[in-house]
């Protein structure tokens, strides 16, 4: 299984640190000021990367939905397409954010919900690109996206083995550089349905960095995939759960995130050396207790 460089000096793999993604989406509710805080706090807490959703509202949807009424707590218009375009960042802020987690030291992708977003993320230079589990199905997405050449993270979530596999064969025809998620798509995921044994199946299966993706309550489980060799992390990211908006109370608030970063790196630490041998810390006690 071979590492995926991410930067010069990152990589995704069973010998690397784990990647730790803050999943942004749309918690910044339309507001390039909150997303500014939101990687300013995800940097300070030593998170790998912030992520965005982009989306063609009239390519993403169709106009039956778009049309719908959608008046609710968490809605910001009438319709869902009001809704949508209201948590939209235009390529000018787009821009800004990619060029401000730069300049900060951070990295920053997207996940495309479109062909066309495609082309709009490859002219400000998304340097990795995210797959969601909703778009496993979407073959002619999944091309464009595989056909930049740029590292793909693919969720998995609602997806038959059958599903996966044509993805990730669509995907090689064009690209190598293939991370694969376990993921629930349930909001929240019960424990019960989390099914961290799947990791070292998909790992077996095909022959790539697995991490997983989560949407549980709290973060002793996602931390725990790292034991099962889980390479990313990635969970929502949010100011305040009790904020209007959609993915909000599904998320991590910063203090849960500061502990996903360091529970990660500390299990992963703890992993060591797969061969039982007498390391230099027990030869004192060694010859305490046995003389030699």
């Amino acid at each position: 299984m071979n590492k995926i460089k991410i930067t010069d000096n990152r990589d995704i793999g069973e010998s690397e640190s784990p990647f730790i993604i803050a999943e942004i989406g749309n918690n910044h509710n339309g507001n390039i000021d909150n997303a500014i805080e939101l990687i300013k706090i995800a940097k300070d807490i030593g998170v790998d990367a912030v992520k965005f959703q982009v989306k063609n509202i009239e390519q993403s949807f169709a106009k039956e939905l778009l049309d719908s009424p959608y008046v609710n707590e968490n809605s910001f218009g009438k319709t869902y397409r009001e809704h949508k375009e209201a948590l939209e960042f235009s390529k000018h802020q787009l821009t800004e954010i990619y060029e401000f987690s730069k300049k900060l030291g951070i990295i920053c992708f997207s996940t495309p919900f479109d062909t066309s977003s495609v082309d709009l993320l490859e002219s400000i230079n998304n340097p990795i690109y995210k797959i969601s589990s909703f778009h496993v199905t979407d073959l002619p997405l999944i091309e464009k996206i595989a056909k930049t050449d740029k590292p793909i993270i693919m969720s998995t979530g609602m997806s038959s083995i059958e599903e996966i596999d044509k993805a990730v064969e669509l995907i090689r025809n064009h690209n190598d550089q293939l991370v694969l998620l376990q993921c629930t798509s349930c909001y929240p995921t019960n424990d019960e349905d989390v099914n961290l044994s799947v990791i070292p199946s998909l790992r077996k299966r095909y022959d790539c960095p697995i991490g997983y993706s989560g949407h549980e309550r709290g973060i002793a489980i996602c931390t725990s995939a790292v034991a099962l060799g889980a390479c990313v992390i990635e969970r929502h990211f949010t100011l305040d759960r009790t904020m209007k908006g959609p993915d909000h109370a599904s998320s991590i608030e910063p203090i849960g995130m500061k502990d996903i970063v360091t529970r990660s790196r500390k299990i992963f630490n703890s992993l060591g050396n797969p061969n039982k041998s007498v390391l230099d810390c027990e030869l004192k006690n060694r010859k305490k207790f046995r003389g030699y």
